[in-house]
């Protein structure tokens, strides 16, 4: 799959993200750190939802994925991408600038693959993971190249075939976040995810309701999902179904107790939820769509 179909394929994509991206040029070098900020990947920088993301080789960045065009690595089944953008930190609840100071304790150690990638490797290197401070968990890693300090950002989860699915739990794990107490805020954000479009959501009852009802919904996989909402359209009118979901797309950022933040997508006029990540469709209840109704209209 080239990079173009999978930025055609249905998933939320805002029409400009679309088309920015397909014009977006790899530079001509290819060490990370001269031009990882200029291109993190795509589901960090222009917050469109990506619902076909193969990998074909288990342990590394198949080269057809969105992926290539920026640093990123695989650790334990979830792929990362290596930042230091202020206003891409700052979005995801990190400070503008990563330091020796966030560093926490010792991960592993990096090489680079001979690519535009890296590995783990058992053996000692100038690149150093590390656990984030402020706040441990697999949502987000610090990255030492030298003297020089990044953030590795999870971007998704290892996908086996174009229906792999999981539940919103594993995505709160990601996180750190094994219960509703773990939520500080649910709010509303604009397509961008950059602005609130509403009042956060506060309330640990209706947080409560939220995580409870989000962990319990169906996963469809990539598959199923287009199955489910597309099988029955003709191929000639396909397009426009596409962008009509598309542009049905409004946005939740969770924040969690510690001050991470990540992104959720829903569609209101479709029953349809897609967790950042998790490269899965889950599909809307009754008792979802009254919480939506009830806390952001």
């Amino acid at each position: 799959m080239t990079n173009e179909n999978i930025l055609d394929a249905i998933g939320g994509i805002n029409e400009k993200a679309v088309q920015d991206a397909k014009a977006y040029k790899r530079p001509k070098s290819k060490r990370w750190f001269r031009w990882g900020a200029m291109a993190a990947c795509l589901c960090l920088v222009i917050g469109i939802a990506i619902p076909i993301l193969h990998h074909k080789g288990k342990g590394g960045i198949d080269h057809q994925d969105p992926l290539q065009d920026t640093a990123a690595f695989e650790l334990n089944g979830k792929f990362y991408e290596v930042v230091e953008t202020p206003e891409v930190l700052e979005k995801y609840g990190l400070p503008s600038k990563i330091t020796e100071d966030v560093a926490g304790d010792h991960v592993a150690y990096l090489k680079s693959d001979g690519d535009d990638s890296y590995e783990c490797t058992p053996i000692e290197t100038d690149m150093e993971l590390y656990q984030y401070n402020p706040a441990a968990s697999d949502g987000v890693y610090v990255l030492r190249d030298g003297e020089a300090w990044y953030a590795a950002l999870f971007c998704n989860f290892y996908q086996f075939d174009s229906n792999t699915n999981c539940s919103l739990t594993e995505l709160y794990r990601v996180y750190g976040i094994e219960s509703a107490d773990d939520i500080k805020s649910i709010t509303e954000m604009d397509n961008n995810n950059e602005n609130e479009t509403g009042t956060p959501v506060v309330e640990r009852q209706e947080i409560t309701e939220f995580y409870n009802m989000t962990i319990a919904l169906g996963s469809y996989g990539n598959d199923d999902f287009q199955a489910e909402v597309f099988g029955n359209i003709p191929e000639e009118k396909l397009q426009e179904a596409h962008s009509a979901f598309a542009e049905n797309q409004r946005n939740l950022r969770v924040e969690t107790k510690d001050g991470l933040r990540f992104f959720i997508a829903f569609y209101p006029s479709y029953n349809w939820i897609y967790g950042g990540g998790t490269m899965s469709y889950f599909k809307i209840d009754n008792q979802m769509r009254n919480w939506i109704e009830r806390n952001v209209g």
